[in-house]
């Protein structure tokens, strides 16, 4: 994944699923594109039509024909963890998962290789083999399980982590205990640690402990908290929390409860119709993660009512991801998801300097912003949407 000619690249790409997904050629010539002749430069690519993440849904039963490869070629379905019960389902070869190994082994927000791990996940074999079952012949295996997997591969992360999620009967639940145990034997150690995995359980593990009398503990700088798998409108999968979570509070009953700096939180942005995770570091002065857009991507905000890309610093749009990447098997290259970002800057991280596009992250649409974007989020949308 190194020295990347991301334009190149994702112009051969869009051009591969053009030819090779129908549902995709479908949705370009209702809108009178074709790729070959209107990508010509980086500049084009605003232009570009996308799927949306709900055509992947099961209720939609359209997975199929989002492949840009006979179903004999797949290697797994891989399977989002739903909150509502209609999971994605996006077909991918093992070539695919490999690109995305190289992704966050080149990620050091993502992989910052501690020496102990302790996470709010089950291990990546029970995680990604949980629940499956067979669609066309090829199993299905949690997305969530193979980014766990790929990290285990990438550094020493899977033969010294504590997987804190245990099966029982149907269900996993939180070993609490196990938590306990590592943050006390950690305390005031200032070991290179990492506590990772679900928004939502790490804050009701902390909330837990300290309703059962459990003291605070000092982890130190060298401590770092990583999570990912979104959470923050207060529900992911079966566990729901009854209200939103509003970001700079997990942070400060995290950070004061465990001893570690708020500069030390890191959030990851990932679903499982795309191949790009994005990272993002916690700001303190503006009580929320900055997310940097990697290389081997690029970001689209679109306004929610017209979809027309938007370009200034703070403005408010639904997200469009443009993936070079790990999309041989599926129409990946456009996706257009219904969670809204705010632009920070299209140049330059304000508090890191990091030369990238940099956006906030702010959630699901919903109001009036779903009821205007509402009818773009199917299959072909209108030709003259985009």
């Amino acid at each position: 994944m190194e020295n990347l000619n991301f334009f190149d690249d994702f112009r051969r790409n869009l051009i591969d699923q053009y030819e090779k997904c129908e549902a995709y050629k479908i949705i370009c010539d209702n809108q009178k594109y074709n790729p070959k002749t209107q990508l010509k430069c980086e500049e084009d690519i605003e232009k570009v039509p996308f799927l949306v993440t709900t055509v992947f849904k099961k209720s939609a039963n359209l997975f199929d024909k989002l492949l840009k490869v006979p179903t004999n070629e797949l290697d797994k379905w891989t399977v989002s963890s739903s909150t509502s019960g209609d999971p994605s389902f996006v077909g991918r070869k093992n070539e695919d998962i490999d690109t995305l190994r190289q992704i966050i082994k080149n990620d050091t927000m993502i992989d910052p290789k501690c020496e102990f791990n302790c996470v709010f996940y089950p291990e990546p074999e029970v995680m990604k083999k949980y629940k499956s079952i067979k669609i066309m012949d090829k199993p299905t295996e949690s997305y969530i399980g193979n980014v766990l997997d790929l990290m285990a591969d990438t550094s020493d992360f899977g033969s010294n982590a504590k997987f804190l999620l245990k099966p029982y009967e149907d269900r996993f639940d939180v070993d609490i205990d196990e938590f306990a145990e590592f943050i006390k034997v950690h305390d005031k150690m200032k070991h290179y640690l990492l506590i990772g995995g679900s928004t939502i359980l790490l804050y009701n593990a902390v909330e837990a402990l300290k309703k059962n009398g459990v003291k605070p503990v000092e982890l130190g700088d060298k401590a770092i908290i990583r999570t990912g798998g979104g959470g923050w409108d207060g529900k992911k999968g079966n566990v729901s929390m009854g209200k939103k979570m509003e970001r700079w509070q997990f942070v400060k009953i995290v950070s004061e409860f465990l001893g570690i700096p708020e500069e030390n939180f890191i959030d990851i942005y990932s679903f499982t119709e795309n191949s790009l995770p994005i990272t993002g570091h916690y700001s303190s002065k503006l009580k929320n993660y900055l997310f940097h857009v990697p290389s081997g991507g690029r970001v689209v905000i679109r306004d929610p009512k017209t979809l027309k890309p938007l370009h200034n610093d703070g403005d408010k749009g639904l997200i469009q991801i443009l993936n070079a990447y790990g999309t041989s098997a599926f129409a990946g290259a456009s996706i257009l998801v219904d969670d809204m970002a705010e632009i920070v800057s299209k140049e330059k991280c304000p508090e890191c300097m990091a030369n990238c596009m940099t956006i906030k992250i702010l959630g699901r649409v919903k109001g009036s912003e779903a009821k205007g974007c509402g009818a773009t989020l199917n299959v072909g949308g209108d030709k003259n949407e985009n």
